[in-house]
């Protein structure tokens, strides 16, 4: 055997060892329609690479199992996967282009933090306490004469902030947005906060809750998470002085 023959053999048997490996890619696996189970595809996610079986599960829970017609599925998130391999295709672009729109969103907020450095170096902002209190406490209602309201069990949550004058000079009158979310990034409490006459080097404690409205599971297992998990945005809409300098952001 000479060798071009035996060259030829070894080419073919590596051909022939692609497309093995190919065909036991299991691409063409049927998504299932019920994401909550899984096991029917089971061992073909578990024929996927770790990548690959990442792309469908992601898919999958995007999809939550549905699958719509091209002419009718959304251009920018189209659900129309049947397969593990369109799935990890369809997947891939939700990723690239997620990430597309992250890094511009990042940008946005680069710059808007920029424009908001000068008034949050004037006009400080901390969260202080998370409350959950009677209608009453939550009013300001003290008992009179010593008689005690019943209490039902129902509570309010009221947020507490501590909002501090940095800037050396009196302030006639401010606003802002104030925004808590928790270790997930999940939004807990907002907040627009008011101000009038604030002195300088001088704060105020500002409480945020509806008294009419009784405290959810949300509310209330919010009031309970540990301080050092949660994030606060401050972002001031303006700040008058008292001299008549303004200071705010373009919208």
């Amino acid at each position: 055997m000479n060798f071009t023959t035996k060259a030829l053999i070894v080419a073919i048997a590596l051909v022939g060892l692609g497309l093995y490996g190919a065909l036991r890619k299991p691409y063409g696996t049927l998504l299932p329609m019920d994401v909550r189970d899984l096991s029917e595809v089971q061992p073909q996610l578990d024929r996927l690479g770790d990548d690959e079986r990442a792309l469908v599960l992601g898919y999958l829970k995007r999809s939550n199992g549905d699958v719509l017609p091209p002419a009718m599925a959304d251009p920018d998130a189209p659900f129309t996967a049947r397969t593990f391999g369109e799935a990890i295709e369809l997947q891939k672009r939700f990723l690239r282009e997620q990430a597309e729109r992250d890094a511009m969103a990042a940008q946005r907020q680069a710059e808007r933090d920029r424009l908001l450095e000068p008034l949050r170096e004037a006009l400080g902002l901390r969260l202080l306490r998370r409350e959950l209190l009677t209608r009453d406490q939550a009013l300001g209602i003290a008992d009179a004469g010593g008689a005690k309201r019943a209490d039902d069990g129902s509570r309010v949550l009221v947020v507490t902030y501590r909002l501090s004058n940095q800037s050396g000079h009196d302030i006639a009158s401010a606003n802002g947005a104030a925004e808590v979310f928790d270790a997930d990034g999940r939004r807990r409490a907002h907040c627009w906060l008011e101000q009038e006459a604030l002195q300088a080097f001088a704060s105020a404690e500002l409480r945020c809750g509806n008294a009419m409205r009784t405290a959810d599971p949300d509310e209330r297992a919010f009031a309970e998470l540990p301080a050092d998990g949660l994030r606060l945005e401050w972002e001031p809409g303006e700040i008058v002085f008292a001299d008549g300098k303004r200071l705010s952001v373009p919208h």
